[in-house]
């Protein structure tokens, strides 16, 4: 499994503010996404599992965040959130303190913030957010430049489409990050491939569609690349939707699950997977807190090999979702 991390951007722009750049620089502000706007919510609330499970090492070790469950799968779950929640967060939190800034220089329709950096930084970082012809939406692109390489161009890194609902970092969008272009720069990188965040909205209850491209495995074996999907949708009464595909490019296996949640935290995983030529089918249903194990069936009972094969626990009937839905996502 993959421990996402994130591009090793630890500069904020220390650039002139122009008083002159009027309200284009806060709408450009306001449209861009923070770290809110994409965030997947868990079974176990976001905030906490931050706090317990801040490097995502839940999906290699099968531990769940809350020190009483026992429940694999309410784990992987909340690690999967996770793998994508630190690393965008950082990421945004980047883009943020850069705007906190005033803008290097407006025009009519774009401003600019750098090219700046902290002194001790390798490289030099610029952010561009333009207003569209539509009048609504904003293009923005972060870009790098290695200082060992002064006068070289400036490579984007990270760049976007962001529509805005009025409220200041709600609305709606795409962006991706390019973690190979990011790793042209100076300076350590250890993130790879490219994640492409295709839809978000927070307008309502959060929707988002992700797709990561040549991943590589930093847990278990870092030398295998994988591409992954992510499809999540927030319950408008507190629960979630998460489903999750994974495919290894390298050894030609795959997995999926989908899960669902309460606004309690009770909820259920479907899982499907093949590897090493075995196919396996699981679900599994955890309670509200401590979010104990109360259902478990496997297309294998007869393999005894936790937590992906083994004899059935308990009974459908305690499941907060009944029947199985297994995920619909696909990734090559």
């Amino acid at each position: 499994m993959k421990k996402l991390l994130f591009v090793p951007l630890m500069a904020a722009l220390a650039c002139g503010g122009s008083s002159s750049s009027g309200s284009l620089s806060d709408q450009s502000r306001d449209a861009l996404p923070n770290k809110s706007s994409v965030a997947m919510n868990t079974p176990g609330g976001t905030s906490t599992a931050l706090k317990q499970a801040p490097s995502g090492e839940l999906i290699k070790s099968g531990a769940s965040p809350d020190a009483v469950s026992n429940d694999f799968y309410f784990g992987l779950t909340v690690s999967v959130a996770l793998t994508f929640n630190v690393p965008v967060a950082a990421f945004l939190d980047l883009v943020s303190d850069i705007t906190a800034n005033e803008p290097t220089s407006c025009i009519a329709t774009s401003c600019t913030w750098g090219p700046g950096s902290a002194a001790l930084d390798p490289n030099t970082y610029e952010l561009t957010v333009s207003k569209d012809s539509d009048g609504k939406s904003f293009d923005w692109t972060l870009a790098g430049q290695a200082k060992s390489k002064p006068g070289s161009a400036f490579t984007p890194i990270a760049f976007g489409v962001a529509t805005p609902s009025g409220t200041a970092h709600h609305g709606s969008g795409s962006f991706t990050v390019d973690f190979d272009a990011a790793a042209t720069l100076d300076g350590t990188h250890t993130g790879t491939g490219k994640m492409v965040i295709n839809s978000y909205s927070n307008t309502g209850p959060a929707q988002l569609s992700v797709t990561y491209t040549g991943a590589t495995d930093s847990t278990i074996l870092p030398a295998q690349l994988e591409n992954i999907a992510y499809s999540y949708a927030e319950d408008a009464s507190g629960g979630g939707d998460l489903q999750f595909a994974l495919h290894n490019v390298s050894a030609s296996d795959n997995f999926s699950t989908h899960s669902r949640w309460k606004n309690d935290g009770s909820g259920r995983s479907d899982f499907r997977g093949m590897g090493a030529g075995i196919t396996v089918q699981d679900s599994d249903c955890w309670g509200p807190a401590p979010f104990t194990q109360v259902f478990f069936t496997s297309s294998v009972p007869s393999v005894n090999s936790p937590p992906f094969a083994g004899p059935n626990v308990g009974v459908e009937t305690s499941c907060a979702f009944s029947p199985a839905v297994f995920s619909t996502l696909t990734v090559q």
